[in-house]
């Protein structure tokens, strides 16, 4: 009879036999439309309601929109969360939200009863009897961490407060010591924290009727203060790339005693999937192991490009950063130099841009490139979990954002795989990433004047990531009478068929499914490389349909191959055995790991200490003298060349120095300088000939510099 009875309620009969109107839920919300992410009952306002995160908050808010009988009463979390971090550039400010909102849910058996119906992907109410009414009362913090605790304000604007009518008082403990205190609508807090950790936010909410109602919320303190930017400089591409131009903001700190940029050190941003990182969490990650903190104690000015847009095209982010780099260039001493660091996306980012200037003939003056754990053949990001992504996008607010985010450009610049709408039966990049090897390959692919250096997180050794091709990654399927969900994710396989993702949901009767299975691809997934921890990152996220479970926590993210930019397709390139390895890859001079995979752009004590030393090589004299202590310096250009090869070299005092060049084999081909030489700059040209006159071929040459200060090395490259 059960089944009778559903079938005659999907065929639009009521109990009577008639057919019905569908009717509105009272509350103009019907909660069991869409799959339930997050149990919205829990968070009912009471004495006892549970802590929410920020993600939480952002799905409950979906959760309600689509389920309402008008979404746009609803504001989408993606387009609320955009908007809070495009204001969080100009005000720290914490934003706090919060969603006050009756519902409704059906009565067990409704169906059955023919109180309600299910029309194609759409659940319809015929009786009004059939209906629970509930109310959600939940609290965010939308920015969720500060690194600035010992002071950081709090607000709470009229348009966060999404839902009910506004309620006679609020009152807020911000887990500082101080308990509750008033807060207007419209009005600040602030709060002073003694100590890092996780702090619960606790709103109480007063209403006319005296009726009180409570919702708590989870808030990190991650520093107690972080230092301040001397100054942000507001940086706008004059260039512009497909019609339009990029911004960015360059935050500046200088060393002790400068009181203005002296001796810089340009950092690009990287890759930042939301656009959420600012000055405070660049910082942190540029002082791992006390880097930033070293450099400027050692008289480096660090100036940091926070892109307006992370995810825009990279040649457009370039033209921002070919924009700083002439504004500072036109503020320091003439004879003074620039070290470029590229963190992952901004790694592509600058060697753009210094081709780029190099190719159109404008002077730049960097001396040292420096990237970090940079995808230049390419970054990963599981295949399967991309399609897990796209599937659930539809019923979790963080996977349509996640998804949104993998359709912006960077991102499909950058990715050797990408997911495909419908699914292709192989692993294959987006068609831009063609259009960006293209672009970069047409401005040279690679800057010739400065030195150029890679650090990889990836093993140098061949150590995986600790499962095989085609391993489980991601495990997920909870059944019950109201709904089904299924989300399993396997490493794609190493040229072999096999499945990659397979996902199923029920909401009622609507059920939605899709298995994706791949062959012919290369094991991306469980190569050497930095990792990132995306499979933890989901398996932490709390759901109420059973369980997310992660069998493995981090994947390749950079493959070390990728961030050498070592001429191989090979994954498991074995770089540590690879005794010429200078001899493939553009790179002067590199650096990974020889134990186990990092994380992606870690930073620790010994790769920190090689950061130094690539930063301080070369840094130029101010003036026509070389100050006392700095180090040998050595450069060559034009570089590749068919002609000659200008030597330019610093030596820290009068010294015996020699200037030697050598081919690949070590044979010493020519000398260049020798014998007492003076402290300061000194400029010499190898016309591409041994000592014997005769012009050597076309291939790699480096030029030696040797002095009581050490030794320096640079590359030349001669063509035909």
């Amino acid at each position: 009879m059960r089944v009778l009875a559903a079938a005659l309620a999907l065929l639009g009969f009521a109990g009577s036999g008639v057919a019905a109107a569908p009717l509105a839920p009272p509350s103009g919300v019907l909660a069991d439309r869409v799959l339930s992410l997050v149990a919205l009952e829990r968070f009912d306002g009471g004495p006892a309601s549970p802590v929410a995160s920020a993600a939480q908050w952002r799905q409950m808010v979906d959760q309600v929109r689509r389920a309402s009988d008008v979404p746009g009463a609803t504001p989408d979390p993606r387009v609320l969360m955009a908007e809070v971090r495009a204001a969080a550039r100009r005000d720290p400010v914490i934003p706090l939200a919060v969603l006050d909102r009756a519902y409704d849910r059906l009565q067990p058996g409704a169906l059955d009863r023919g109180a309600a119906r299910q029309v194609g992907d759409r659940l319809e109410l015929l009786n009004q009897d059939a209906l629970v009414g509930s109310r959600v009362f939940a609290l965010a913090a939308l920015l969720d961490h500060t690194y600035r605790g010992a002071e950081v304000e709090f607000a709470l604007a009229p348009e966060r407060w999404l839902g009910g009518a506004r309620p006679r008082a609020v009152e807020v403990d911000l887990d500082d010591g101080s308990g509750l205190q008033a807060l207007r609508i419209g009005g600040r807090l602030t709060a002073r924290y003694r100590s890092v950790g996780s702090k619960t936010l606790h709103l109480v909410a007063t209403l006319s009727d005296g009726t009180r109602r409570e919702a708590r919320a989870a808030f990190e303190v991650r520093a107690l203060q972080s230092p301040t930017p001397d100054d942000t400089l507001h940086i706008a591409a004059t260039v512009p790339y497909r019609g339009a131009t990029a911004s960015g903001d360059a935050y500046v700190r200088l060393a002790p005693g400068h009181a203005t940029i002296s001796n810089p050190v340009v950092v690009l941003e990287g890759f930042d999937l939301d656009n959420s990182m600012n000055w405070d969490e660049l910082y942190q990650e540029l002082n791992q192991q006390g880097l930033a903190d070293t450099l400027t104690a050692h008289g480096f000015d660090e100036v940091v490009l926070n892109f307006t847009d992370a995810t825009d095209w990279m040649q457009r982010n370039a033209f921002v950063a070919t924009a700083l780099l002439d504004q500072i260039e036109q503020t320091i001493d003439p004879t003074t130099t620039i070290a470029l660091v590229g963190p992952s996306m901004g790694a592509l980012v600058g060697r753009y841009a210094l081709a780029w200037l190099e190719f159109h003939g404008v002077p730049h003056r960097v001396r040292t490139f420096i990237s970090v754990d940079g995808p230049h053949k390419g970054a990963n990001i599981p295949l399967g979990i991309q399609y897990w992504v796209r599937f659930f996008s539809s019923q979790s607010t963080d996977a349509a954002s996640l998804l949104a985010d993998l359709n912006r450009p960077a991102a499909r610049q950058m990715l050797l795989y990408h997911y495909t709408d419908p699914p292709a039966s192989t692993g294959q990049p987006d068609s831009v990433r063609a259009g960006w090897l293209a672009d970069l390959a047409a401005v040279g692919t690679t800057p010739s004047l400065p030195r150029l250096v890679a650090m990889a997180n990836g093993s140098g050794t061949q150590v995986g990531q600790g499962f095989l091709p085609g391993d489980t990654l991601i495990r997920y399927e909870y059944s019950s009478l109201a709904a089904d969900v299924t989300g399993d994710v396997w490493a794609v396989p190493n040229a072999t068929s096999h499945d990659i993702f397979k996902g199923r949901t029920r909401v009622i009767f609507t059920v939605t499914q899709q298995t994706v299975t791949v062959n012919g691809t290369l094991p991306w997934d469980n190569a050497p490389g930095g990792s990132r921890a995306t499979m933890t990152q989901m398996d932490t996220t709390a759901v109420p349909l059973g369980d997310i479970v992660a069998t493995h926590p981090s994947h390749c993210f950079v493959p070390t191959i990728s961030a050498l930019d070592l001429a191989t397709s090979n994954p498991f390139y074995n770089v540590a055995g690879d005794a010429a390895i200078l001899s493939h890859t553009p790179f002067d001079a590199v650096y990974f790991p020889t134990g186990a995979n990092q994380e992606h752009v870690m930073i620790t004590p010994q790769s920190a200490s090689w950061l130094r030393n690539q930063i301080e090589q070369g840094v130029l004299a101010v003036g026509d003298g070389a100050r006392a202590g700095t180090p040998l310096a050595l450069r060559a250009w034009p570089n590749p060349s068919a002609a000659g090869t200008i030597v330019e070299f610093v030596l820290p005092h009068a010294d015996a120095a020699t200037l030697r060049v050598f081919d690949v084999n070590g044979r010493e081909l020519a000398t260049l300088a020798a014998g007492p030489l003076e402290a300061g700059r000194h400029r010499t040209r190898w016309d591409g000939r041994d000592r014997a006159g005769r012009a050597q071929p076309a291939g790699l040459y480096f030029v030696r510099l040797d002095g009581a200060g050490g030794s320096r090395v640079a590359r030349i490259a001669r063509i035909h």
